[in-house]
């Protein structure tokens, strides 16, 4: 670790130490699910204890060894738990102090129990019926397989229908952070957008200072070039009203560059400076497996992970990323101490499974410097 995340992460405890944002509030939608984490039993031992495949490589080998043949595979569950981007996001928000709405499609016509897990600080308002997904783990990567399901019947009107549009006004209100997540899996998530942006809006109680809206796209690889264009547009709609901050894996982001036209070769500088002014972006970060690049129209910065060779999770390693940066920002970090935190959340997630609360994240962070 270099000097200058020394003396950041110095600065971060001492700031984390003596700033109070027990009244920072947060807005989250529209996804939720059941998380399945599973490995893939690559054979038994003497003692029955199975050997996983540690690699999707490894993984993707004995498969293409099947051509023309059949097999069984077996899975064991290492954990079922509430799951979405939204809602994996807002626990760890709500773990760190912010008060959380969480609206997403939590079981009809009551929550599922499994919302009982969520922190006590994530008030959740259901809109429609859950999905359940199963990730394959590995020591290097994940594979989420779900059947979108109700995600596709979830649409603004039924938002409407069942929350009440002077509710959804109400709820939005006055929030330091909204945050829009999954807008690849859930279809309508673009007509969602835009009804937000035209019938609530115009509406709330702004708050003193800019307000943030964040949002990370996920894997819209399924998606097509029209649609992703139209969701970086309607972006351009929500800085009339927020600080607007894109959130991308390097696959993600890659996918967006393409979709936009935008060069394939260049510096990691370029490439994020050119995708924020094309996807109507205040700040962009991209985060990957071994570091973490933002930019604010402004300043570069790159920062390394906290990387885990033994993980005990990955499903859900992205949005602890997302929301420490969100409390970074909150907390009035700069940019290189957002994505030092950011990297933190996630580094301590990744380790334990656990999000962490702030306590936590501290001492996660003395550990790195001492």
């Amino acid at each position: 670790m270099n000097k200058q995340a020394i003396k950041a992460i110095g600065e971060i405890i001492t700031r984390l130490g003596q700033d109070k944002i027990d009244d920072a509030t947060a807005f989250l939608g529209f996804d939720a699910c059941i998380d399945n984490i599973v490995r893939i039993v690559e054979d038994k031992k003497e003692n029955s204890l199975p050997g996983f495949y540690l690699s999707s490589r490894q993984f993707g080998e004995f498969l293409i060894n099947l051509d023309n043949k059949s097999c069984g595979v077996e899975l064991q569950t290492k954990l079922s738990k509430p799951g979405g981007n939204m809602v994996i996001t807002g626990n760890a928000l709500g773990n760190l102090g912010i008060r959380v709405e969480c609206v997403g499609t939590f079981g009809l016509p009551d929550i599922l129990p499994v919302g009982n897990t969520i922190s006590s600080n994530c008030s959740l308002h259901t809109v429609g019926d859950t999905i359940t997904a199963t990730a394959l783990e590995f020591n290097d990567s994940k594979v989420i397989l779900f059947d979108p399901g109700p995600y596709n019947k979830l649409n603004w009107q039924g938002i409407k229908d069942l929350l009440g549009i002077n509710r959804i006004i109400q709820l939005i209100s006055g929030k330091q952070l909204i945050a829009f997540l999954n807008w690849s899996e859930i279809e309508n998530s673009s007509g969602i957008w835009q009804g937000v942006l035209d019938e609530v809006l115009p509406s709330i109680i702004r708050t003193d200072r800019r307000a943030l809206f964040f949002t990370d796209f996920s894997d819209c690889s399924r998606r097509s070039k029209k649609e992703i264009r139209s969701a970086t547009d309607i972006l351009a709609g929500f800085r009339k009203y927020f600080k607007v901050i894109l959130s991308l894996n390097r696959n993600e982001a890659d996918l967006i560059a393409r979709a936009l036209d935008l060069p394939p070769d260049s510096s990691d500088e370029d490439f994020i400076k050119n995708l924020l002014v094309a996807a109507n972006a205040d700040i962009i970060t991209i985060h990957r497996v071994k570091d973490a690049i933002a930019y604010d129209r402004s300043d570069f910065k790159r920062c390394d992970t906290f990387f885990c060779k033994n993980p005990a999770i990955l499903t859900g390693g992205g949005d602890n990323f997302n929301a420490g940066f969100c409390f970074a920002l909150l907390h009035d970090l700069d940019l290189f101490q957002s994505l030092i935190v950011a990297n933190a959340v996630s580094g301590s997630y990744v380790k334990t499974a656990i999000s962490p609360d702030s306590s936590m994240l501290i001492e996660f962070l003395k550990q790195k410097i001492n």
